[in-house]
C-alpha cells in the first residue's frame, strides 16, 4: 500500500468504520447560528463512529472570509477531536499547469487536508499536479450519485472498434496515471451497476462513495461492490442524513446515532460476507 493508502487504512481500522460525514453546513437548516460551533457539535458527537470527514468547500466559501475562518477553525478542531480521522477537502478543482499546480498547494499546504476531489476533464495535464505527494490523496469524480450525471458520464465512447462508457474509460486512465499509489475515484452509491464495473476495473484503487443517506443509495450493495477484496479501501459518505438527523437542540446526540447506526450497518455487511474488523 501508498502512503495514502496505508494512512486511510489505519484510519478505518481505529474505529472500525468506513463512515465519512460531509461537513456541508447550511445556515437554512442548521440548528444553531454558529458555522464553527455546528461543526464542533457534530465532530464531537461522531469522532469514535468515523474514520473521516468531508468538508465542501462551496458551503464556507458563499459565506466569505467568515466561512473560511469557521473551515480553518473546524479543520483545527478535527486535529484535536478526531486525531486519527483523514479530512478530505471536497473541492472538486480541475485546471492544468500554474493554476493546478497553486491549487494544489492552497489544498494541501495552506489548508492541510489529507486528500481532495478534482474534475480531471483536462486529463492527465490535470491530474499530475496534485498526486505529487504519495501522502495525499486526490479522489478524481469518476461516475457521480446525481441522476445529471448521466449525460455525459454514461456516454459510450468508441476506440478502436470497442466502445466503453466515459466512467470506466476515466477510471482507466486514472489506474494508468496513479504512478505514486495515492489516485482515488469518486462512484455514487445510487449506482450500484456502475460502482460494481469501477470496482472490477480498479480493484486496488481507494473509493469515495457518496449518494446513501439522503440520496437514497442502496448501502448492502454499496458495501459489497465498492469495497475491495479486503472489504476495505472505501470511504462511504453521509451529509445531510447525518448532520440533519435532528433540527432541534439535539442535533449532534442525533447525528452521533446516526453515525453510529451507519457504521453498524456497514460491519453487519461485512461481517456477513467474513470481511469484519479483526
Amino acid at each position: 500500500m501508498s502512503g495514502f493508502t496505508d494512512r486511510l487504512d489505519k484510519a478505518s481500522t481505529a474505529t472500525k468504520s468506513l463512515v465519512c460525514v460531509g461537513l456541508d453546513p447550511d445556515l437554512v437548516r442548521m440548528p444553531v447560528p454558529g458555522v464553527f460551533e455546528f461543526n464542533r457539535d457534530i465532530v464531537d458527537a461522531t469522532a469514535g463512529y468515523v474514520c473521516a470527514y468531508k468538508p465542501n468547500l462551496a458551503f464556507y466559501e458563499a459565506m466569505g472570509l467568515a466561512g473560511l475562518e469557521d473551515l480553518h477553525k473546524t479543520i483545527s478542531h478535527v486535529r484535536t477531536a478526531a486525531p486519527t480521522a483523514l479530512i478530505i477537502g471536497d473541492a472538486k478543482r480541475g485546471d492544468i499547469g500554474p493554476s493546478a499546480q497553486a491549487y494544489a498547494k492552497a489544498l494541501f499546504e495552506v489548508w492541510g487536508f489529507d486528500a481532495i476531489t478534482i474534475n480531471a476533464w483536462g486529463g492527465q495535464d490535470t491530474v499530475t499536479p496534485f498526486i505529487g505527494d504519495e501522502a495525499k490523496g486526490v479522489f478524481v469524480w469518476c461516475r457521480g450519485s446525481n441522476p445529471g450525471s448521466a449525460n455525459f458520464q454514461d456516454v459510450q465512447i468508441v476506440s478502436d472498434g470497442a466502445s466503453m462508457p466515459l466512467y470506466r474509460t476515466m477510471a482507466l486512465a486514472c489506474q494508468e496515471w496513479d504512478v505514486n499509489g495515492n489516485l482515488g475515484l469518486v462512484v455514487g452509491a445510487t449506482v450500484p451497476e456502475q460502482l460494481q464495473e469501477v470496482r472490477a476495473t480498479c480493484p486496488s484503487m481507494p473509493f469515495l462513495i457518496p449518494g446513501v443517506g439522503a440520496q437514497g443509495g442502496d448501502l448492502e450493495a454499496a458495501v459489497q461492490q465498492g469495497t475491495d477484496s479486503r472489504g476495505r479501501g472505501a470511504l462511504i459518505n453521509s451529509s445531510r442524513g447525518i448532520i440533519y438527523a435532528s433540527s432541534g437542540a439535539d442535533f449532534a446526540q442525533a447525528a452521533g446515532r446516526e453515525a453510529d447506526k451507519l457504521r453498524k450497518s456497514i460491519n453487519e455487511v461485512l461481517e456477513a460476507d467474513g470481511k469484519g474488523w479483526p
